[in-house]
């Protein structure tokens, strides 16, 4: 398995029957007995958005029209983003017969876990759109600059995931840390508040700059608001994509080869 990432992961994107196919017979078995079917996808995410934006819209002082789509559209990304963490945490142990049995390209493993995610993303984006559509101070054109920001954050997820995949071969309690670790950083990411509501300078300020789901997610939300992207945060991703691929490469190449130990 000496095979660079990036290999592997051109190879995987060039033969996806095994990662596309598995990531859609997952979700279809898991609600093929249940009566409203894949509707369950994305009813969780309308009542959550519906009933917490209207309830927190009140709490936070902001108007509805803004908030709810607020809301949604981090609620969305960011869950689109732990899944993809989740996933990836335990993605190799869960496919160790196939690991054992010489499928050596763990790529395919990690985008099986991204693509099960996109479609959930997929699927609750509607959520997104009705919400956009029911708020005068959103425009239902700003939708088409998802387009070109949220690629942004899937080649995060594409490096982030391969790194996870790799830590949660070697250790097992890897997916439960990540678990517990992400149930917080909903509550410190600016989704639920208002990223600008601390002064720049400030304490705060500074933690809401240096989390990076913050970036992923504002990236994407701010011009769907008709907001500019802070400057920052163009940089902070420019820096961080690179970082991340070199530091997945390097893994990759490194301990790639002792995954079917560790497993």
């Amino acid at each position: 398995m000496t095979a660079s990432f990036l290999g592997h992961l051109r190879a995987s994107t060039r033969f996806p029957e095994f990662w596309a196919y598995s990531s859609w017979l997952d979700i279809v078995t898991k609600y093929r007995r249940t009566r409203l079917g894949l509707v369950w996808i994305f009813v969780p995410v309308a009542v959550f958005v519906g009933v917490i934006g209207s309830i927190y819209s009140r709490l936070m002082g902001h108007e509805p029209a803004f908030y709810i789509p607020y809301l949604a559209i981090g609620y969305v990304i960011y869950r689109f983003m732990v899944q993809c963490t989740n996933e990836s945490a335990s993605i190799l142990r869960s496919h160790k017969p196939f690991i054992m049995d010489g499928r050596i390209r763990l790529t395919d493993f990690v985008l099986r876990s991204i693509s099960k995610a996109f479609f959930y993303f997929f699927c609750t984006w509607i959520v997104v759109i009705g919400a956009v559509v029911w708020s005068p101070e959103v425009h239902l054109t700003s939708m088409f600059t998802m387009l070109l920001t949220f690629p942004v954050v899937i080649v995060n997820m594409v490096w982030w995931s391969m790194c996870m995949s790799l830590i949660g071969a070697r250790h097992a309690d890897t997916g439960e840390m990540i678990n517990t670790a992400l149930r917080f950083g909903m509550l410190l990411t600016p989704i639920l508040w208002v990223g600008d509501r601390f002064p720049p300078g400030t304490y705060f300020w500074w933690a809401v700059q240096a989390n990076p789901a913050y970036h992923l997610i504002n990236f994407v939300r701010a011009p769907l608001l008709g907001q500019p992207i802070d400057p920052i945060t163009i940089w902070y991703l420019g820096i961080m994509t690179v970082l991340g691929w070199v530091l997945a490469a390097l893994l990759y190449r490194r301990y790639a080869r002792f995954v079917p130990l560790w497993i």
